[in-house]
């Protein structure tokens, strides 16, 4: 048996051994990126001024292209 061969071994018996931990609802919602952006919200006002900011150009960027196609 060569030392690759030993090795593909090896990592197939640690694949099989890995747990699955099973996740709760807070974990899955946890991990998504608009909640982590309202945790730093809350934590920094520059980044709360910041988003507010962008929200309110790219609001007025869409009302301009409306009014720029005639409607």
């Amino acid at each position: 048996m060569t030392v690759n061969q030993a090795n593909k071994a090896q990592q197939t018996k640690a694949k099989s051994s890995v747990k699955h931990e099973k996740f709760s609802w807070m974990d899955i919602v946890e991990m998504d990126t608009h909640f982590a952006l309202f945790q730093s919200m809350r934590r920094s006002k520059t980044l709360t001024i910041m988003v507010i900011i962008g929200m309110v150009l790219a609001a007025g960027f869409v009302f301009f292209l409306y009014k720029m196609a005639g409607h």
